[in-house]
């Protein structure tokens, strides 16, 4: 069988999405010797993705997420390598596309926080291409062969939604990377000088980054700490900035590297993870990889994927975040236990485990074709 995928955010410098299609993309790529592979790569990640196996293929589709050129390019370039089935790692799947497909979804957090997306658009220019958004997700749920979701809490989301049968939906957990140092990174360049809350992600307004603001000066009236956002310093981060005002103590990275970032983990005396809404939450994973114990928000997958491995607070409520990090941070035999019970945890992810289950779903949709 030919499978295509769309692997046109390959890399990390498109966050948690882009690493899930790396991750998805390098291990089918390894594992897999029976199937034929077209990996569709945009020119800036064309040279990023290299593979030794013979039946892997790279094709140039150099054509921007979200625009109108993606709805009648992509089926066209995709129809010349007459693919059998074709994996979409994302929701975009053109409207034009008729062909068998499977689908990922991460999360529907297009439904629930609309406004979560950067733009520059004018209001009513935005609403319009919301609905597009609304209706290229219908039909990448209703015209799917099957759909991927990262969690349990994304499968019944979906299932709410769009009123569609849980049979066409398979639950695959991601992974996570690991980096480790013999010796500690420095970390000196980003000004970390104290011990230091962390944060990585996005600063969407569903990440809940001004409570975080508001929780960490509460914290830190002695000024015994840091708090360090890893991101990409788009026009929200911009607004967090200006919240944080002339705070020394909150540092804003911007991009850092998987090398760096490491470091970053490992050195951190916690990570904290406020969001509203998670599909899975690759970061609190990677934290505790890197042996970062964990507070984190009791909403969404957050729960599902942590287990017991997190200190938990209710997003909404600021003073139960103060009090759940003081809790992390007073108590070195309590900040020790969830150490270890993070290090617990991971071993229910890989990224290895995330291909091969992908692998038996490929061959799945073989046999019932």
């Amino acid at each position: 069988m030919k499978i295509g995928i769309d692997a046109r955010l390959y890399g990390t410098k498109h966050r948690g999405l882009g690493r899930y299609v790396q991750k998805l993309v390098d291990g089918v790529a390894k594992a897999d010797d029976n199937n034929q592979y077209v990996v569709f790569l945009a020119s800036e990640n064309f040279d990023s993705f290299n593979s030794n196996n013979q039946r892997v293929k790279k094709v140039l589709l150099n054509v921007r997420w979200y625009s109108f050129k993606e709805q009648y390019l992509v089926p066209l370039v995709i129809k010349k390598e007459k693919v059998d089935l074709m994996h979409f790692p994302h929701f975009n799947v053109p409207l034009a596309y008729n062909r068998r497909f499977i689908v990922t979804i991460h999360d529907l957090i297009i439904k629930h926080f609309p406004n979560s997306r950067a733009t520059n658009l004018p209001n009513w220019k935005y609403k319009l291409k919301l609905k597009g958004f609304d209706r290229v997700l219908n039909h990448a749920v209703q015209k799917s062969e099957k759909i991927i979701v990262p969690s349990n809490f994304v499968k019944g989301d979906i299932v709410s939604q769009f009123q569609i049968s849980d049979s066409k939906i398979k639950i695959i957990y991601e992974g996570y990377f690991l980096e480790t140092h013999k010796e500690a990174a420095d970390i000196s360049r980003f000004g970390i000088c104290k011990p230091y809350l962390l944060y990585v992600g996005a600063a969407y307004p569903h990440k809940n980054l001004e409570r975080l603001v508001r929780v960490f000066k509460k914290l830190n009236q002695n000024c015994e700490y840091q708090l360090i956002f890893v991101g990409d310093l788009d026009s929200f981060y911009q607004r967090i900035q200006k919240l944080a005002g002339d705070c020394p103590d909150i540092i804003f990275t911007g991009y850092v590297a998987e090398s760096e970032l490491a470091g970053l983990y490992q050195q951190s005396i916690l990570y904290v993870f406020p969001s509203l809404y998670e599909g899975f939450g690759l970061p609190p994973i990677e934290a505790q990889a890197h042996q970062a114990p964990v507070v984190s928000s009791n909403r969404s997958s957050l729960p599902e994927v942590l287990k017991d491995s997190a200190v938990y607070f209710n997003p909404e409520n600021e003073e139960e975040m103060l009090e759940k990090i003081k809790s992390v941070l007073t108590d070195e035999n309590f900040r020790r236990q969830f150490i270890n019970r993070g290090l617990e945890n991971i071993k229910r992810f890989s990224w290895e485990k995330m291909a091969s289950e992908t692998i038996n779903l490929y061959k799945i949709s073989k046999n019932q074709n």
